[in-house]
């Protein structure tokens, strides 16, 4: 039986369309993905392609979306993006599926912020769990399911490697976007939550990676994290890293 491939896609802004170059490479290669779990714009992504999305798709709408799709400010009170926007865009690109009917299973990671636990997502509406996830503190505004307020997962599970070990992996595979830090300017406010963000992460990153067999980090520190200027540079990057350790990747799948 061939061993089973868990993908954990990581935070990081709107440099996480790098996981769709990495997700077409994956492709491309013929590696098949049998679980994913995501965090914040890694659960987008990663509930995208479960939904059966293809990778050059994902592509082209995120190309074609523009900023009028996902952002519907608000007067500040617990964020200054009310979400309601993002939510019905999630909605209509994930076909409106439940967890059951995606075509790979998914776990999506959030932040539960009353209690500061971790909050696993897999069941119910699949793009209520990726709203919850993809709720940056101070910039969308907390997500409420019943009685919880959930916050981006990145918070403590930046990159998920252990939740998709747990859901049966063999091979994991992580792609991390909080290493390679910002190296370009820092020019608004959502870059600097964003990059805030980013130095947590990489802290707690550095304790769970061991948890992992393939480690892909897309050089993308040059793209700031609120551009969506750079879609093509940021899945290029994705696009390099996944194919120089697809040797690796066909070594473990051949063991």
């Amino acid at each position: 039986m061939p061993p089973k491939i868990g993908l954990a896609l990581g935070s990081g802004g709107l440099r996480g369309i790098a996981h769709i170059g990495v997700l077409k490479v994956l492709k491309t290669h013929h590696i098949p993905i049998d679980y994913i779990a995501g965090c914040s714009i890694g659960s987008l992504i990663g509930a995208l392609y479960a939904s059966g999305l293809d990778p050059e798709i994902m592509l082209k709408l995120a190309q074609n979306l523009k900023k009028r799709h996902w952002l519907d400010f608000v007067i500040p009170q617990m964020g200054i993006v009310s979400g309601e926007r993002a939510l019905a865009t999630i909605r209509l690109l994930t076909r409106q599926k439940n967890f059951s009917e995606l075509k790979i299973p998914l776990a999506i990671v959030a932040t539960e912020l009353n209690s500061g636990h971790e909050f696993v997502f897999t069941e119910g509406d699949v793009a209520q769990a990726v709203r919850a996830s993809i709720s940056v503190p101070g910039i969308f505004i907390p997500f409420a399911i019943d009685d919880r307020l959930f916050i981006d997962g990145a918070v403590l599970n930046p990159t998920p490697v252990d939740i998709v070990r747990n859901m049966g992996a063999d091979i994991v595979i992580a792609v991390d976007l909080a290493h390679a830090g910002t190296i370009c300017n820092i020019t608004n406010m959502f870059d600097v939550i964003i990059q805030a963000i980013d130095i947590m992460e990489r802290e707690l990153c550095k304790h769970r990676q061991h948890h992992c067999n393939i480690l892909i980090q897309p050089d993308v520190g040059n793209f700031p994290p609120s551009s969506f200027a750079m879609m093509d540079e940021c899945a290029l990057a994705g696009e390099r890293a996944a194919e120089a350790v697809i040797p690796q990747i066909k070594e473990l799948m051949s063991d």
